[in-house]
């Protein structure tokens, strides 16, 4: 297992715009996709393209999405 910072990509809402939420820590391990954790959201497993450990330069840019994403939304 490792665990590091990380910032999580956000779809955004009615009054909020997509982002890069930093302030988590992401575990890795055998299962699939990436635990990510933070003290005011429950842990939740994401897949690992909304998981960056570098900041991002601008926090609107959306991650490349992988075509067969394993947990991406229609």
């Amino acid at each position: 297992m490792k665990r590091e910072r990380c910032w999580v990509w956000f779809r955004g809402g009615l009054n909020q715009k997509s982002h890069w939420e930093g302030g988590f820590y992401a575990t890795t391990d055998e299962q699939e996709g990436v635990l990510i954790q933070h003290g005011h959201y429950r842990d939740t497993r994401v897949p690992a393209w909304r998981v960056t450990q570098q900041e991002p330069s601008d926090p609107h840019a959306a991650p490349e999405i992988p075509a067969n994403a394993v947990w991406k939304i229609i």
